[in-house]
């Protein structure tokens, strides 16, 4: 099967176990996550602190390295980082203070009371789960009534990214990993998004679509890891069957990101959904 070939049906449950161990002894996984350092992650926690009340008690769901569930505390709120790897977080723990803590924890099964987070977000973790209806169903469960969910990382259906990247090699530039190396896997996969964009616009429930993550030769960033090919469709059907509310379908950075939030919110390249929870 190759990297782009989508699974039929769910994952086997198999699966969640191999992803587990990958994440809790890859040390060639841990290097890659020191690019998410505070400039990486700087439009991530300016998107989670400007929809959260003052001093408000946060959930990180999936926090990697811990950086930006520290830069989250540093502005004052009580911030809670959690990912299912302890050598992730074995700097991040050094950090712990009264206003910030880390656990372990495996998003499909959060170890928190319901109601119990004003505001509960998560950072290109999505599309590593693979289980993703359990994993937004625990994000919505530690969410207080009329607190708040924020969902961000990478559209990975959206055809704008795929337009970008038949147009760099069209020009000579490099292509993207695992996505588009080519002139005719972007193209290919340029073709693909239209019909998953159109695809899922039609449909009342989420069409979530799985892939086969490569967990041993690929270890080279790009999301060559991910499971579930994330589309803001699938969760924005999914949060409003949930009875919750949509804030923002998409929310722009920069004038060609306000831009495109504005106009083409579910065909972004970055998914930065704002959810309430009533």
């Amino acid at each position: 099967m190759s990297l782009m070939e989508a699974l039929n049906g769910r994952p086997a449950p198999s699966l969640r176990q191999q992803m587990r161990e990958f994440y809790q002894t890859s040390e060639t996984y841990k290097k890659l996550l020191k690019h998410h350092d505070t400039a990486y992650l700087k439009t991530f926690v300016t998107l989670v602190s400007g929809h959260a009340r003052s001093n408000s008690q946060l959930l990180e769901v999936g926090c990697g390295n811990g950086i930006a569930s520290r830069m989250l505390a540093a502005q004052g709120h009580r911030v809670v980082g959690t990912d299912i790897s302890p050598l992730f977080l074995q700097e991040a723990q050094t950090w712990q203070d009264q206003q910030l803590t880390y656990q372990i924890a495996d998003a499909i099964e959060l170890p928190f009371p319901d109601q119990h987070f004003d505001l509960v977000c998560s950072n290109e973790l999505i599309e590593h789960v693979p289980d993703v209806e359990a994993t937004l169903q625990e994000m919505i469960r530690v969410t207080k009534n009329g607190g708040r969910i924020i969902v961000a990382g990478p559209n990975l259906c959206s055809p704008i990214t795929s337009v970008l990247d038949l147009l760099r090699l069209i020009a000579g530039g490099q292509g993207r990993p695992i996505w588009a190396e080519t002139k005719k896997q972007a193209f290919q996969g340029l073709i693909r998004n239209i019909e998953y964009y159109f695809q899922k616009r039609s449909l009342v429930e989420p069409n979530f679509v799985f892939r086969q993550p490569d967990l041993e030769n690929q270890i080279i960033g790009g999301d060559a890891d991910s499971v579930y090919i994330a589309s803001p469709i699938d969760l924005e059907r999914f949060f409003e069957n949930a009875g919750l509310s949509i804030v923002k379908l998409s929310v722009g950075f920069g004038l060609k990101g306000r831009l495109v939030a504005a106009f083409f919110p579910r065909l972004s390249p970055y998914i930065s959904m704002v959810i309430d929870k009533k």
